[in-house]
């Protein structure tokens, strides 16, 4: 009966089966009224009126007592049903529009988030056990594309991408230099600072397609201002898949000193030259227009967590 009591739901107000339901609970129209605070009288129009509106009758009452009739105890148990779904239905509303319930989705940024995205995304679970985060496995260079097309709702940019993309907001979240990544076992690996100069006849291995790697430019530019040319431009379209290469001698990338890959047998060694030339910035990008209540809570996080 709930299936049929629903689309006769459509015809009728909430109120209706709150005052039906208050009655048949109380099986008196002036206890009803009394809990509902509404005159006797118009809490007999209103259950009249929606006995006619379902062509149902749901009370046999006379001037002393009030009963239901057997389509009443069926409908008073849908009717307890539907408010309730409504109650949460209202409640679940409530709480995706404070930020409380929903679905927040990053994109994955890998091994260069360890200081500052577990801890925050611990506090965040804590704090909003309602949202369920889901992370979304994509290389840096698409995550811009991903947050125009809403496919996910915070990403991460690095370098200069952030700065003429007025549709976005920002929070920088690491700031490092680069250095040389090479197999422990690499002559660089114990040295205490390499040139540009010296890697130019190593295979370079590039993070991201084709197409558009940032991380490519990088590195061009590094040696365009050291009027230089890298060697051999090997792109690799997975970071797991360019720190294996590394570790395996099979050619060498820049990456930020911050990041600790010593247990994968890679080591990051400073490059000598301008600190300021060489530093690398990540930010956590998001919609600027309207952002969620989800977004603005997790960003309110990161800054409290980069922050510090």
């Amino acid at each position: 009966m709930l299936v049929t009591l629903g689309y006769q739901f459509l015809r009728m107000e909430l109120r209706h089966l709150r005052y039906f339901v208050a009655v048949a609970e109380e099986l008196s129209f002036r206890k009803a009224a009394q809990r509902l605070n509404i005159s006797r009288p118009a809490l007999s129009k209103q259950v009249k009126d929606l006995e006619d509106e379902i062509e149902v009758r749901l009370l046999d009452r006379d001037t002393v007592s009030v009963a239901l009739t057997k389509a009443g105890e069926l409908f008073l148990e849908d009717s307890q049903k539907l408010l309730s779904m409504a109650e949460q239905a209202i409640e679940r509303a409530s709480q995706a529009q404070s930020g409380h319930r929903g679905r927040l989705r990053i994109g994955s940024v890998g091994i260069i988030a360890t200081d500052f995205l577990p801890r925050t995304l611990k506090i965040f679970k804590q704090k909003y056990p309602g949202v369920e985060v889901v992370f979304v496995e994509m290389l840096p260079a698409e995550q811009l594309d991903a947050l125009a097309q809403g496919r996910i709702d915070i990403g991460f940019a690095y370098g200069k991408e952030v700065d003429n993309l007025t549709s976005l907001r920002s929070l920088r979240v690491v700031h490092s230099y680069f250095g040389v990544a090479v197999s422990s076992q690499h002559p660089f690996a114990v040295r205490e600072g390499v040139d540009l100069r010296e890697i130019r006849a190593e295979t370079m291995l590039c993070l991201g397609t084709e197409g558009r790697s940032t991380h490519r430019e990088t590195i061009r530019e590094f040696f365009t201002r050291e009027g230089l040319r890298p060697g051999k431009l090997r792109q690799v379209e997975g970071f797991d898949s360019m720190v294996t290469l590394v570790a395996a001698d099979q050619g060498v990338t820049l990456l930020p000193i911050a990041l600790d890959l010593a247990n994968q047998g890679v080591v990051i060694t400073p490059i000598v030259g301008t600190r300021e030339e060489l530093d690398f910035h990540m930010w956590a990008v998001w919609q600027g227009h309207l952002p969620s209540r989800h977004i603005k809570h997790f960003v309110r996080m990161l800054e409290e967590r980069v922050g510090g």
